[in-house]
């Protein structure tokens, strides 16, 4: 057990942290029908000056989001 522990300490160290970082709503959207036929909302954000898009089904488009 105390070996388990040891190593568990040792990989969370080498690992380190992770953060997560916000992006922000671009405005851009658009509606959409993905590749299982339901409706949804495709969101441009904007993270570090860079645009990505995502699909939202059922909804509108969340002013922030996080990004890993």
């Amino acid at each position: 057990m105390k070996k388990l522990i040891l190593v568990a300490a040792l990989l969370a160290s080498v690992v380190g942290p992770v953060f997560a970082a916000t992006a922000y709503w671009s405005g851009e959207q658009a509606f959409v029908t993905t590749v299982t036929y339901q409706q949804g909302v495709r969101c441009g954000y904007n993270y570090g000056g860079r645009i990505f898009y995502m699909v939202f089904v059922g909804g509108n488009c969340p002013m922030q989001v996080e990004v890993n």
